[in-house]
């Protein structure tokens, strides 16, 4: 869902009225800033991890994605937050053919020169990098790098941008919250209560599993083998 539509949604709830405001109006940019921090709230929201906000290098399209022959330092993507596991180097069949395991920087004065790993440095603001250890060789040169990672969510920058929110009303609901508080609206205790609630129920799906594949574990400690 897009800020438009989110916009739309908001203003509708908040002046009943059809006619929305553009982008030049004020009150579009006063949305844009509530909206963003709406999605603050929710990236922060209980130390949660958001499935939508999983992610590999590849699929972004952003930082450096191909090896370069004794290069150990690569740009890693500009919404990089954290990763885990391996940093793999694939072939042009897709298939992997090296792996640098993850560590952190701490740890590198315990590892040898010729070990494979990798490790991030950075920070949100000045963007992470990507060490891999030990330089790459010249047959691995021009392959792909490719590893998972959590993401910082996409903010709202213009009208078209998209959230990755899994229910966006989310946002529209602690939009007209804000603006309640704002004006001291009676209403603003109703709106968080909406805002809150939709954010409750994104935890309890994230959280669930899916409909194929619950996360909860069976519990048979009452129960005996044979019985």
């Amino acid at each position: 869902m897009d800020f438009d539509s989110i916009f739309a949604a908001f203003y509708n709830q908040f002046r009943a009225d059809s006619d929305i405001p553009t982008s030049t109006d004020d009150e579009y940019t006063v949305g844009l800033r509530m909206a963003n921090e709406a999605i603050n709230r929710w990236q922060n929201y209980d130390g949660m991890y958001w499935r939508e906000l999983f992610d590999t290098n590849q699929t972004d399209g952003t930082g450096a994605q191909t090896v370069v022959t004794s290069q150990t330092t690569y740009t890693a993507p500009t919404n990089f937050k954290e990763a885990g596991g391996f940093v793999r180097i694939l072939d042009s069949s897709g298939n992997v053919i090296q792996r640098y395991a993850i560590i952190e920087p701490n740890e590198v004065q315990f590892k040898g020169d010729n070990t494979n790993y990798c490790y991030f440095t950075g920070n949100p603001k000045d963007n992470y990098t990507l060490h891999l250890n030990p330089a790459p060789p010249s047959s691995l040169n021009g392959l792909d790098i490719e590893y998972d990672y959590y993401k910082t969510p996409t903010e709202f920058t213009t009208g078209t941008d998209v959230t990755e929110m899994a229910d966006p009303y989310f946002i529209v609901h602690r939009m007209l919250a804000n603006q309640f508080r704002a004006a001291r609206n009676p209403y603003y205790t109703s709106a968080k209560s909406d805002a809150e609630n939709a954010l409750r129920q994104m935890q309890i799906d994230n959280n669930s599993g899916t409909w194929a594949n619950p996360w909860t574990q069976a519990d048979n400690s009452g129960t005996v083998f044979g019985g």
